[in-house]
């Protein structure tokens, strides 16, 4: 991504950037993005903060679930009527239980990614906070092995 010149946004750019690989910010103090940036390390605190505050800038955390007593993972796949499908996705967002919510286009128009303490927490999960007449039909798939999920990028 270029840089414009020395100027405010071109900075900016370079400190989402880093020193890492384009687009990529590295696992770096701010003197290192100072250094990169042409600024102080109070400049890029507070610009880091400045965009933070925006949303431009947002950070993503993976924690190990099992770290979390997460013991059983399953995909939801459920069937919504069109009507109440916004509605649904967004109540479900809020669940503590779920990783994802998604619409998608398929008779199942409802993905969700639950995990949960055991196979009794799941069940609660399914006959007690998501039995609701606009959900007619759930699938559960559970989830034996992730071969991937997201992850970190790191510099070799």
């Amino acid at each position: 991504m270029p840089t414009e010149g020395p100027g405010k946004t071109g900075r900016r750019r370079q400190l989402l950037r880093g020193p890492g690989l384009p687009g990529a910010v590295s696992p770096v103090g701010l003197t290192e993005l100072a250094a990169v940036t042409g600024t102080t390390a109070s400049t890029v605190a507070r610009r880091l903060a400045e965009l933070r505050a925006r949303g431009a800038l947002f950070f993503d955390v993976d924690v190990d679930p099992a770290l979390l007593g997460v013991t059983v993972s399953a995909l939801l796949w459920m069937q919504v009527s069109p009507a109440h499908l916004d509605a649904v996705a967004s109540a479900l967002a809020g669940h503590e239980e779920l990783a994802v919510v998604a619409a998608t286009t398929r008779p199942t128009n409802l993905v969700a990614h639950a995990l949960c303490r055991d196979t009794e927490a799941l069940h609660a999960y399914l006959t007690r906070r998501v039995a609701w007449e606009a959900v007619t039909r759930i699938e559960t798939a559970p989830v034996l092995r992730t071969y991937k999920a997201a992850t970190t990028l790191r510099t070799l």
